[in-house]
């Protein structure tokens, strides 16, 4: 059993694989985050704690495309996610603060089946053990409601990931931020229970469509429920470029009802 951590990245100073690993980790925030969450995993009797920071190691490739690949399914099959909010110190203050737009947190929210929330002293933002478990009309399930765009009942009942309902999905994460522009589609891999190879570099565009083009395997139509400019596809005009593509969409319907056959071939969308 473990714990693992969710929380906005310090512009400097988080703890290192490195420096854990030689034991040279220096004193300061990124260090008392740390302290902090194991602090408070240990409440949960598990075995382990787990941070984003200094738990893997990011001059492998290897294994930092591993844990790309996993990070849903490493939060989905926590004993508990831990949040610190490091903007709030009330429940309100969520509506703010910097997590609530981060894109790789979308997934930090719904994977999980248990999560805690502190404020930025380290405080619980509930007397609740889970902040999930609860009664789904709480005040923080109707503030992180109002601050993400997410119904109350996909945070509060079991998310269940896979490429459907892809242009109600993908506004939930229209708004969100990324500090490499191919983790705007990478951070959704989990969401859409898709796998990609991780390739920074290639661009957000290219990152993009191949996410869109793993979704459409799956034939649900909503895929196909967007509007604006078209990706930079090399023989397609059907791809999105990105998630604001489904902020404007339509209600679709379609006569048959069930999904549809779709593949990408070297004239474009086959259907």
């Amino acid at each position: 059993k473990y714990a693992i951590l969710s929380h906005r990245w310090l512009n400097s100073g988080e703890p290192t694989y490195e420096e854990m690993k030689a034991g040279k980790v220096a004193a300061g925030p990124g260090y008392e985050k740390l302290k902090n969450f194991c602090r408070e995993a240990r409440q949960y009797n598990v075995e382990f704690a787990w941070s984003d920071t200094c738990c893997i190691d990011k001059s492998s490739s290897t294994e930092l495309d591993e844990s790309i690949r996993s990070m849903f399914r490493w939060y989905r099959n926590s004993e508990i996610c831990i949040v610190h909010l490091a903007k709030s110190t009330t429940i309100e203050d969520i509506l703010h603060d910097e997590w609530t737009e981060r894109g790789w947190t979308l997934q930090e929210l719904l994977a999980p089946f248990s999560i805690k929330f502190f404020d930025k002293d380290w405080m619980p933002m509930t007397k609740d053990l889970n902040d999930k478990r609860t009664e789904a009309t709480t005040k923080i399930l109707q503030t992180l409601e109002k601050a993400t765009g997410i119904p109350h009942n996909e945070i509060y009942w079991q998310f269940n990931p896979g490429p459907v309902k892809v242009d109600e999905r993908m506004v939930w994460a229209a708004k969100r931020k990324t500090t490499r522009v191919e983790d705007v589609a990478y951070s959704l891999m989990g969401i859409f229970d898709v796998s990609l190879q991780i390739a920074y570099g290639e661009g957000g565009d290219r990152a993009f469509y191949r996410l869109i083009e793993a979704i459409m395997q799956a034939g649900d139509p909503s895929v196909l429920n967007w509007k604006g400019a078209a990706a930079k596809h090399h023989t397609s005009d059907a791809i999105p470029r990105s998630p604001k593509s489904f902020l404007d969409r339509r209600e679709l319907k379609l006569a048959s009802g069930g999904r549809l056959e779709m593949t990408m071939t070297s004239l474009g969308l086959r259907m």
